[in-house]
């Protein structure tokens, strides 16, 4: 009786406060009058909060004199005095944010506020700013997480890594065009920038295990514009402008005629000189400035038109892209089309097809960039006029110095030209059969046909520089790929917990038929002849068909409630005919979730911040791109066997291919942890991912024992052997405002990432990246991968007592055929000698961190957008620097090799001597003098655009802009272009090989909207 006493004196003060309490009630809204379930009602300076019902209404507790805060995501918060009120039915502005973006995931799309994955958008107006062939050109530095590599060549196709590298089967991630995946090796050129409406790039496997077997690498989903109703509009945009290479400091042939003698007097030798002597400045041919244009032209052209009604939308685009080479030839173009239209036909059912066709043409543009540098200056373009004979191509000089083949030569001779012609439709079906419930089947056709021609004239120049025989070669490849994709998807609420389910088969098959035909011997060069007809000699003929077949069911759950918890879970199963019977299906799940503690009633009444979400994610992925199909099957192939005395040859067959009918996929497992912020009334975001991916069964080549009777040399055969493994962290942060007549948009993002080779084939390195005689990359296991191997140079021996101090403990000579002015090699073992056990790790291909700024600002009727991209601490070995600077073989040189080359004690410490014989093998072993710092931070575009006041033109909008791309790059790389040479493949990265560089392109454009 006490005790009831005793709860009854604490609970009455409680229940009388309750009742003389009064109560608010009203309904939450939207501006557009749209209810706002889930929204928070909170008193403000109070722990008393509630959230709305699905009907949007409210009730809570609340003094006279109390404040109420209404907020939900994606809406400007309010907070109005209860003042005595009753009912309070409250507004919401929207806020600016891009929270509330649509953002497509595999098969669906979701808000960005409710994604419990790592997903990067990028709209489409970001990327046509940006004038390239490539839409991925476009998307560098836009994206954390991607690092984009290009190359500047016409139709080059940049090289994209997706959180790291997970495999030695490539990096290159799926893309997924309206809900299509295209096959591997899809170069994008293909897809006009224009015609995008957005990208998203699915960066861990809880996005990404809805595509399965080819998600390993990251999946780019595309999504292409739309019709929406409304007036039709009508859009022209254009730009021209003109493409430039800066020359690099190459010797003219005074300096050359001083580099090339020396190498010879300083290994006391008599020079080869062909040239006159004591050339003065100018003399000679400039070779950069006869094969390379000072300008080169870029072209692109679109006309757009976007509208319809209730009943039926449409769009379309027609558009031309052309970019021309450096040289006389070489260039690229691209005349796309894109039309689609969607009719419903009853209110529940919309029937729809996109259609694409296009043409491109090009004609290879030559890789010629270090053959018109190492190209001795002393050699005329032409031999004299009176030694020209009827065939044009045997007229040019040879080489007097070296064995470097004539650049225009080599120009004149170019005879290769590609035409390509494509279809991809796509007819779709949507059906709503109940609220809530959309079923869509769609059906892809990609055909492509292209037709490649290749002319080698026969010529005679030298004995060393010679075609003996013409040649001409067609080759037809056509590829016909379908796709058929049905998706059930159903949405649903029960109070405050809302469900969206979706189910799916797809069925793919990627066709491809080649044929290949060639003849030797023309009459002559004529182009009237360049055709197969036209040989007479060696009719060769060839062809294949190739299939590859997938046939997968997929799922996909999310559960989110109140807007405070998420949940999403997906599901894959993939049968691929790349694999044996046996291991053909494989399953790929994920699991992710995100809890909003924004939305918690702890921080009701806050207005910091606007969004705090925490997202962590798990799921495994895979990857079926090894080499070819029918790599579990053993295949017979021609061989050549010699018998008799006389050793007679005899074509036979033997074993081509050892298969493994073990065969599975690579599988990668995944690992994700995010946070988003969103603070300060949505002006500033913050995205911040740790990550790790590992391959478990990564499909490698290992050696068969040669006992077991394999012809091959090495009998190497596919098997899931290996294992690597990527791991970093990623930041983004944006701020987006406006003032009076100021708008700001700034976005910075960073990743770091590190690539590490778990397990190899048979647990040994591999060796890769050949300089001279040597491999200067090793990749070992539990390391990071592309790591440069070489002698460390601990300077310049000034003097011939340096050279004996250099010796072992029993005295001696560590380098016995050094000389004063050569390199010193470090012992680094210490045992007295110089072998491979002295090498050490030199350097790494892959930076610490990438990093993207953008910008986009406004005032009144100007603009002005900026992109930067950079990379920062990763290694380059400078190749071709060796002989720019060393003049080996008779190659040219540096403006300043002879200044910089040690010429007696205390010139220098830095580089060698010249020498013709090079006995000390200064310039001709893997070493620290070849690593360079390729850190960068690369002006990608800077833009200013002028929007006429609507006063002068009334009848739409006209923007005219100014564009300079890859105006400046911030470099101690001393080669042509830092991005080109950080390229290359996953064990075998950043050795600058003088690709084609990035060229400076300044540009005119004209967007017109009416």
């Amino acid at each position: 009786m006490k005790t009831y006493l005793i709860i009854m004196l604490f609970i009455a003060p409680l229940i009388g406060w309750a009742q003389e309490q009064p109560t608010v009630s009203g309904v939450v809204k939207g501006s557009d009058d749209t209810i706002i379930s889930g929204a928070t009602v909170a008193v403000k300076g109070k722990p008393i909060s509630t959230s709305t019902d699905n009907d949007g209404s409210y009730h809570i507790a609340a003094a006279p004199q109390d404040t109420l805060v209404y907020s939900f995501v994606g809406y400007q918060p309010q907070q109005l005095p209860v003042a005595g009120k009753s009912t309070i039915d409250v507004f919401l502005e929207p806020m600016a944010s891009d929270l509330e973006e649509v953002v497509v995931v595999g098969y669906g799309a979701v808000r960005k506020s409710d994604l419990t994955s790592s997903i990067t958008s990028v709209k489409g107006e970001d990327l046509k700013d940006f004038t390239a062939g490539s839409a991925l050109n476009a998307l560098q530095g836009k994206a954390n997480g991607v690092q984009i590599t290009g190359s500047g060549g016409p139709g080059a196709s940049p090289r994209v890594i997706i959180r790291g590298i997970t495999s030695v089967n490539g990096s290159d991630p799926l893309y997924v065009v309206d809900n299509v995946p295209l096959p591997p090796g899809t170069n994008l050129n293909f897809l006009n920038p224009e015609d995008i409406e957005s990208m998203e790039v699915l960066k861990d496997a809880s996005a990404a295990a809805i595509f399965g077997t080819r998600a390993s690498n990251g999946v780019v989903l595309i999504t292409t514009k739309k019709g929406k109703s409304g007036k039709t509009v009508f859009t022209f945009s254009g730009s021209t402008g003109i493409q430039t290479i800066s020359k690099p400091n190459i010797a003219d042939a005074s300096i050359y005629e001083q580099v090339y003698k020396t190498r010879y007097t300083n290994d006391d030798n008599e020079p080869i000189w062909n040239a006159e002597d004591n050339l003065k400045p100018g003399d000679g041919t400039d070779w950069w400035k006869e094969a390379v244009n000072t300008t080169a032209m870029i072209h692109n052209y679109n006309v757009g038109f976007q509208g319809g009604s209730e009943k039926n939308v449409f769009s379309g685009n027609v558009g031309y892209f052309r970019q021309n080479s450096q040289y006389d030839v070489g260039y690229w173009d691209r005349l796309s089309i894109r039309l689609n239209n969607e009719y419903t036909l009853i209110e529940d059912i919309k029937l729809g097809i996109d259609l694409a066709p296009r043409y491109e043409s090009w004609t290879n543009t030559p890789d010629l960039y270090a053959d018109i540098m190492r190209m001795d200056p002393t050699t005329p373009i032409f031999r004299p006029t009176d030694e020209w004979e009827t065939n044009v191509f045997n007229n040019y000089a040879r080489s007097k110095h070296n064995q470097v083949w004539n650049p225009m030569g080599r120009l004149a001779r170019l005879d290769e030209k590609i035409q390509h012609f494509a279809l991809i439709m796509t007819p779709h079906l949507t059906v709503t059969p109940i609220q809530g419930m959309t079923a869509r089947t769609q059906f892809n056709v990609n055909a492509r046909v292209q037709n490649a021609h290749k002319f080698e004239p026969e010529f005679f120049i030298d004995n060393l520089e010679q075609g003996e025989r013409s040649y001409i070669e067609r080759r037809n490849d056509t590829n016909i790929d379908w796709n058929w994709t049905n998706t059930l998807s159903y949405m649903f609420d029960l109070d405050k917990h809302y469900f969206t389910t979706m189910v799916g088969f797809t069925m793919e098959k990627f066709s491809t038929y080649g044929l290949l035909g060639s003849r030797y011997d023309l009459p002559n060069s004529h182009p009237d002849l360049r055709y197969l007809d036209a040989g007479t000699d060696e009719e060769k003929a060839s062809g294949t068909d190739t299939y590859r077949t997938l046939m997968s069911v997929l799922g996909r759950l999310t559960y989110n409630y109140n807007s405070k918890y998420y949940l999403t879970a997906t599901f894959r199963r993939d049968g691929s005919s790349a694999f044996p019977a046996g291991n053909r299906y494989a399953n790929f799940p994920s699991i992710s979730g995100a809890w909003r503690v924004s939305n918690e009633s702890f921080l009701a009444g806050q207005d910091i911040f606007q969004d705090i979400k925490l997202r962590a994610g798990w799921g495994r992925v895979g990857n079926q791109s090894v080499a070819g199909p029918g790599l579990y099957i053993n295949l017979i192939g021609p061989a050549d066997y010699v018998f008799g005395p006389e050793g007679t040859r005899y074509v036979g067959s033997a074993v081509s291919q050892v298969g493994n009918p073990l065969l599975t996929w690579e599988t990668v497992e995944d690992v994700n942890v995010g946070l988003d912020l969103a603070f300060l009334q949505n002006k500033f975001t913050v995205g911040i991912d740790w990550f790790r991916k590992r391959n478990h069964d990564m499909l490698m080549q290992k050696n068969n024992l040669l006992v077991l009777g394999y012809p091959m040399w090495d009998a190497q055969m596919w098997a899931n052997i290996g294992s690597m493994q990527a791991q970093g962290w990623e930041f983004a942060l944006k701020y987006s405002d406006n003032s009076h007549a100021f708008t700001y948009d700034l976005g910075l993002n960073m990743t770091a990432v590190q690539s590490k080779a778990m397990e190899l084939a048979m647990d040994a390195p591999i060796l890769t990246g050949a300089v001279y005689n040597d491999l200067a990359i090793r990749n070992i296991p539990g390391e990071e991968i592309s790591r440069f191997f070489g002698y460390q140079i601990d300077g310049v021996f000034q003097n011939e007592e340096q050279v004996q101090q250099h010796a072992g403990t029993d005295a001696t000579l560590i380098q016995p055929n050094a000389q004063p002015g050569d390199f010193i090699f470090r012992d680094t073992n210490g045992d007295g000698q110089l072998n491979e056990d002295d090498k050490v790790f030199m350097g790494k291909a892959f930076p610490d961190f990438t990093v993207g700024f953008n910008a986009r600002l406004g005032y009144k009727n100007f603009d002005l957008v900026a992109n930067f991209y950079g990379s920062v601490g990763n290694d380059i070995m400078n190749l071709p620097k060796v002989g720019f600077y060393s003049g080996e073989n008779g190659q040219n040189v540096y403006a300043d090799a002879f200044d910089k080359a040690w010429n007696g004690e205390g010139s220098t410490n830095t580089f060698a001597r010249l020498s013709v014989n090079d006995l000390n093998n200064n310039y001709r072993i893997p070493s620290t003098f070849m690593v360079e710092n390729g850190s960068f931070l690369r002006a990608k575009l800077l833009q200013l655009g002028y929007t006429l006041p609507s006063s002068m033109w009334s009848n739409g909008q006209l923007r005219l802009s100014l564009s300079a791309q890859n105006l400046f790059t911030i470099t101690n790389y001393t080669g042509l272009d830092p991005e080109v040479a950080s390229g290359g493949t996953a064990l075998e990265s950043g050795i600058d090989r003088l690709g084609y560089p990035n060229p400076r392109t300044f540009l005119l454009g004209l967007n017109l909207t009416f």
